[in-house]
């Protein structure tokens, strides 16, 4: 067999109570650079199959205590090992003796004494269909999880993204009627409302841009050096009006000195993700405070910690569920559709960093991930 082009080698079990048997099938084997686990009994066979996973057994049938039938039984009946091809190689040539073999669950059935190179190429055979169920298994899994991605995708479009922008087409229409008068203080409470709900599909928006790459794998990391200062700083001004509207006090403890080595664009998503997140559940008065540190191991340890609502328990274990993104209002009924902490979560391990929440009910939440240094 050749197999210079793979790396892949598939490792075939064995099984005969006949030392010289198991030796001449070795060998055979071996020469045809094949992985090769042998057993000498049936109870040896199934601990070894378990245990190796092997991509195919070769079994005797005429063994003493558990002969090769019940073998191939117990296989098919064990989850982890119902799928391993077995081809029966025995000296039982009766037509019943095959017909069971295969009712059992076999693949092949081989008699003794036989033609090596007969046996080289059903093993060849079964290897190939094996290979191509587990790749056609494999593209299933890619197809239901591209499914999925596809439905959560047409989900936010459809529900997270329509609901501002209706609200925002509802507003400019009534402005263009004359129902909402310029100048008045109706008017100003309504233009305020409306900046608030463009900032918000605004936002949704580039989470959803980002996690449809990141999910797509069509999102390459480019790493610079940059200091993190200057963007926090940068954040920070985007976000004054929301800050002031909540009358909340940002506070920036971040060393000019501090650089960090990691895709820009990815680690300003991240860090504007957590600032929108903390204001959004940061009442009125409250406080923000943007830290960064270095630690021993050549890493920046950046946390933003607010004074907000916190995160219950089980609130907590929904935070990062792909599948069905947590989804909770802020303190100003402020809307999201939970995609922010896992795109947050994936740039931040894109970047070889972690990203760490410690919460407490009514004491406020600190999201904390590292970095690499310059």
């Amino acid at each position: 067999m050749e197999n210079s082009e793979s790396t892949f080698v598939p490792t075939i079990l064995v099984v005969d109570d006949n030392k010289r048997n198991l030796q001449v099938v070795g060998n055979i084997l071996h020469d045809e650079k094949y992985k090769v686990a042998m057993a000498i009994n049936g109870l040896t066979a199934l601990k070894l199959a378990s245990q190796l996973k092997p991509d195919l057994v070769l079994l005797d049938i005429m063994m003493p205590e558990m002969d090769g039938y019940e073998v191939c039984k117990k296989l098919k009946k064990n989850p982890d090992t119902e799928d391993i091809p077995v081809i029966f190689l025995t000296a039982k040539v009766e037509t019943d003796d095959v017909v069971e073999g295969f009712n059992l669950g076999g693949v092949d059935y081989i008699t003794k004494p036989f033609k090596q190179k007969e046996l080289l190429v059903r093993i060849k055979t079964h290897l190939d269909l094996l290979e191509s169920r587990r790749k056609i298994a494999a593209q299933a899994g890619e197809l239901h999880a591209a499914n999925i991605f596809k439905d959560r995708l047409f989900s936010i479009i459809g529900h997270d993204l329509r609901s501002p922008l209706s609200s925002i087409k509802f507003t400019i229409d009534m402005m263009k009627s004359g129902v909402i008068e310029f100048g008045d203080d109706f008017f100003h409470e309504t233009l305020g409302q409306l900046a608030k709900t463009t900032d918000e599909a605004y936002t949704l928006l580039e989470n959803l841009l980002g996690w449809a790459k990141s999910q797509s794998g069509n999102l390459p990391v480019v790493p610079e050096t940059f200091s993190l200062k200057e963007m926090a700083e940068s954040i920070a001004r985007l976000q004054k009006l929301n800050l002031s509207n909540k009358n909340i006090e940002l506070v920036i403890d971040v060393a000019e000195s501090i650089s960090v080595y990691a895709d820009n664009q990815m680690i300003n998503t991240v860090l504007r993700n957590l600032l929108s997140n903390a204001i959004k559940f940061t009442p009125n008065g409250g406080k923000i405070q943007i830290l960064a540190t270095e630690t021993n191991d050549n890493l920046v340890k950046v946390s933003v910690v607010d004074s907000g609502v916190g995160i219950s328990e089980e609130n907590m274990k929904r935070l990062f569920n792909n599948a069905n993104p947590l989804k909770t209002y802020g303190t100003n009924n402020e809307t999201g559709s939970g995609l922010g902490l896992i795109l947050c979560k994936d740039f931040v391990e894109k970047n070889g960093g972690t990203l760490n929440i410690t919460s407490e009910i009514g004491q406020g939440s600190t999201f904390a991930f590292t970095l690499s240094k310059m």
